[in-house]
């Protein structure tokens, strides 16, 4: 009766001799990658689209709403977030000022 550890043992053998043979394998195959122009994708759907379309979406009516209403809400929480620090601070200076003269 074999022990564990050689039980382990056989089955990282094994393993290692199976990778060993996929990378051999993998290395004789010629490359099948095609030449694709550069280009980027659309922020909505990920359909290709040229280099340089601004706004980073492919133009089809659904991503132009869905990128819309992305902005719209990325600048919303930016000036939200922006005012959040502003009130801060502005209550910071009133306390600081408060304690100060009282």
């Amino acid at each position: 009766m074999a022990s564990r550890k050689d039980t382990i043992l056989k089955a990282a053998q094994r393993t290692a001799k199976q990778a060993h043979s996929a990378a051999t394998q993998r290395r004789k195959k010629p490359s099948s990658r095609v030449n694709v122009d550069p280009h980027r994708h659309c922020s909505v759907c990920w359909k290709p689209i040229s280099l340089e379309s601004d706004p980073p979406i492919c133009g089809d009516g659904d991503c132009v709403r869905m990128y819309e209403r992305r902005e719209k809400s990325r600048k919303r929480f930016s000036f939200i977030m922006y005012l959040g620090i502003a009130v801060f601070v502005g209550m910071l200076v009133v306390q600081i000022y408060m304690g100060a003269s009282g």
